[in-house]
């Protein structure tokens, strides 16, 4: 074991003599050979350990346990129910978080980009307008020479597009 994981025992279970006997043991015998983690321990002594030892041990009534007990059992039933029912601003706030907030800002501006660009596009476009005289007469100049005279005047003649589909 490190020095660090010492130090830690040495802070939580070891002074309080709670310690299994193995893991003890072997505090017990880097505490031997480290120099360090024996002024820690002598510190943590004069810190923690002497100033309670004139302390006296006074036991709390039995119906105060009981209410202590109570009220735990309380606070577990109202945090189980709340756990039951998530919170809306809660559950909105987790659904709104962007784990990735440069990724994300990145995104949103390559799609605005994307957008601008392509929206300018068909801005810039000339729109054309509609006269329905004039196209019918084009269209028609494009099937016939002339509007009037019917496509097959019964000499076979017939028109090139009809030429074409036939």
């Amino acid at each position: 074991m490190n020095c660090q994981i010492i130090q830690e025992y040495l802070l939580t279970d070891y002074i309080d003599n709670r310690m299994d006997a193995c893991p003890q043991a072997d505090i017990e015998q880097h505490l031997i050979y480290c120099r360090l983690c024996r002024e820690y321990l002598v510190k943590l002594s004069k810190q923690v350990k002497v100033p309670l030892t004139n302390v006296r041990h006074v036991n709390p009534e039995p119906f105060l346990w009981d209410l202590i007990k109570q009220r735990i059992e309380d606070d577990r039933e109202l945090w189980f129910q709340k756990s039951l029912i998530p919170d809306f601003w809660q559950s909105l706030r987790l659904s709104l978080q962007v784990p990735r907030p440069a990724f994300a800002i990145v995104t949103i501006v390559t799609i605005i980009w994307m957008i601008g660009t392509t929206g300018q596009i068909f801005i810039n476009n000339i729109l054309v307008k509609v006269n329905g005289a004039e196209q019918v007469e084009y269209i028609s100049s494009l099937i016939d020479d002339s509007v009037g005279i019917p496509a097959n005047n019964g000499n076979g003649s017939e028109t090139p597009i009809e030429q074409y589909f036939l």
